[in-house]
């Protein structure tokens, strides 16, 4: 693809969707702008904020001009607002980054680096480590509790970034039963992303993407420099939560008892009955946090009265 015919010059394009980031905003912005490799654009956009995100976008675009910024009218859901950004870039390379996460100063010129260096890489990343910020919760303490056991459920299952080599079968089986989904959060081709990207709106969606990706090429993980994964994010407000915020009522019944099944019957449509194992402990672990999702409503409804 030729990208300097649509007049964009930058080697990567950062795509930032974001809704009421107004805690996080400033210092993720600053984070941005600082870091070694320069040739660089920001797209900005925001989905129809009710707080200062607004305010304090136009505030950095008056300050740098390598910052798009874009005000959806209404609030069009995470999914959509991910592939908006991604489609508003031309640049050879392409990563997202999310408001509550943190990457060091040399992010993109090692990850970019790599990608220069290994024409057989189509996407990498820093090491991901998590990080609390718990000092901004106003959850109760039965949210706090729920929270807690939740993300002691979650540690017993080892899942991680790693580096993704071999045969495309063998690349799927490796991501699906070791590697975090964050890893969408890595530099890639944006040529071979926009042709992986998957636009329906369900739970998992961004590995599904992933799967799609890695048709092109290997991952690659940086080792020696580090992402940080904002641990209470949007998977921590609750699997009930996140069914509402992709709308999964349109997948039908089926949804409402497994989360999980929208990604299931994609995966199943797109690579047969391999990997089965997985999706069925995946569906297990679903009913599991719904069940444990509304015992933590009805003990809230409970508590009120």
């Amino acid at each position: 693809m030729n990208y300097e015919k649509f007049g964009n010059s930058h080697k990567i394009s950062i795509g930032l969707p974001v809704y009421n980031g107004e805690y996080f905003l400033e210092k993720r912005l600053d984070s941005i702008l600082s870091q070694t490799f320069s040739d660089f654009e920001l797209i900005i956009s925001d989905n129809a904020s009710t707080d200062l995100t607004s305010e304090i976008c136009k505030k950095f675009v008056k300050k740098d001009n390598r910052i798009k910024y874009y005000r959806q009218v209404q609030n069009m859901g995470p999914n959509w607002n991910f592939n908006f950004v991604l489609q508003k870039s031309y640049s050879p390379y392409f990563l997202w980054v999310g408001v509550d996460d943190k990457i060091s100063k040399y992010f993109l010129e090692k990850n970019y680096n790599i990608l220069e260096m290994k024409p057989n890489v189509v996407g990498s990343i820093s090491k991901i480590k998590q990080e609390s910020l718990g000092n901004i919760s106003h959850d109760k303490s039965i949210d706090q509790f729920f929270t807690k056991l939740i993300k002691n459920l979650r540690s017993v299952k080892k899942i991680g970034s790693y580096s993704i080599v071999g045969t495309y079968d063998y690349k799927i089986r490796f991501f699906l039963k070791n590697s975090t989904a964050k890893v969408i959060y890595g530099i890639f081709r944006t040529k071979e992303l926009k042709k992986s990207i998957v636009k329906e709106s369900f739970i998992g969606n961004d590995s599904a993407t992933i799967l799609n990706i890695l048709k092109f090429g290997d991952f690659y993980v940086v080792e020696d420099d580090i992402m940080y994964e904002h641990i209470e994010g949007l998977s921590s407000t609750g699997i009930i939560n996140m069914c509402n915020l992709y709308n999964l009522q349109k997948y039908g019944y089926l949804s409402k008892i497994f989360p999980w099944y929208p990604f299931t019957f994609w995966y199943l449509q797109n690579f047969k009955m391999k990997n089965l194992d997985y999706f069925i402990q995946l569906n297990c672990e679903g009913i599991i946090s719904l069940l444990l999702d509304s015992f933590k409503l009805l003990v809230n409804k409970i508590s009120k009265k």
